[in-house]
């Protein structure tokens, strides 16, 4: 079902106050490109200079991987050695492939070196031969030290990746936005720091310069969604972009019959791949 206004409205809707949003998020202009005449040189304000955040984690939505890159992924996973203080972790290679190769001598992988904390990263040819391996584990390291063991964890799984079920839609309005950038991909990698962009309304592209795009986004929670995207520029030269969210609702009105995504704006909308 699409939602009540499912159509584009006659007049700008009332924006939406959610409590929590950050007050900013940086978005920073890849290559060698020109400084457009609109930016203006980037000031931070003395309490911003005094409040600066020192996140520990930066949240950066990525479009979904293409099938083949999908099947690569699953023919990884992660090598953890138990306890930690096992002799064998200052050279685990070896003791790896040797436990698992006692209990599935025939079984083939390359060992990359190790990353999420792992001490080892291991590419298997297939991601069947993957799952054969998760289902013999936890592994024995013969000569590792007494009690050490092998255990494996699939990419994606590994305690410091957490995942987030995308139930929320927004309607959004990014004011002030820079026509150089009035593009999919531009409009994309400015919200990719809050949520999966879904559509964008096609009257956006031949509006004049630094007029709003109107956009609909998809995320974990609206109050992800900052009140600023401020794009910067080689030269510390920045556009300043408010951010208002228009409308919100639940992805499962957004649907048909088929599970398909039913843009807003109808036929005309432009649905990014």
């Amino acid at each position: 079902m699409m939602p009540g206004n499912a159509q584009q409205p006659a007049s700008p809707p009332d924006v939406v106050d959610i409590p929590g949003r950050p007050y900013y998020v940086d978005s920073f202009v890849q290559g060698n490109r020109p400084v457009p005449a609109t930016a203006s040189r980037a000031v931070t304000p003395e309490r911003e200079r005094r409040a600066a955040r020192q996140d520990d984690t930066a949240v950066v939505y990525m479009p979904a991987p293409a099938p083949e890159m999908q099947y690569f992924a699953r023919c990884f996973a992660h090598a953890f050695i138990t306890p930690s203080d096992a002799p064998c972790k200052a050279n685990p290679a070896p003791f790896i492939r040797a436990a698992i190769g006692a209990a599935l001598p025939a079984l083939r992988y390359e060992l990359p070196l190790g990353g999420h904390g792992a001490d080892r990263m291991l590419r298997f040819r297939t991601p069947e031969d993957r799952e054969a391996a998760m289902a013999r584990q936890p592994f024995e390291v013969r000569g590792g030290g007494a009690g050490a063991s092998v255990k494996l964890v699939r990419d994606g799984e590994t305690s410091n990746r957490r995942q987030c079920r995308l139930e929320t839609f927004a309607h959004v309005a990014l004011r002030d936005y820079p026509r150089e950038l009035r593009s999919v991909e531009g409009i994309r990698s400015r919200c990719s720091s809050f949520g999966h962009l879904f559509e964008v309304d096609p009257a956006c592209f031949g509006a004049p310069d630094l007029s709003p795009v109107r956009a609909v986004v998809r995320a974990e929670h609206a109050r992800e969604i900052p009140r600023q995207v401020r794009i910067r520029w080689p030269g510390r030269f920045r556009h300043v972009v408010p951010v208002q969210i228009l409308r919100v609702w639940d992805a499962s009105e957004s649907t048909d019959a088929n599970g398909e995504y039913v843009p807003i704006y109808g036929p005309a909308a432009v649905v990014p791949c």
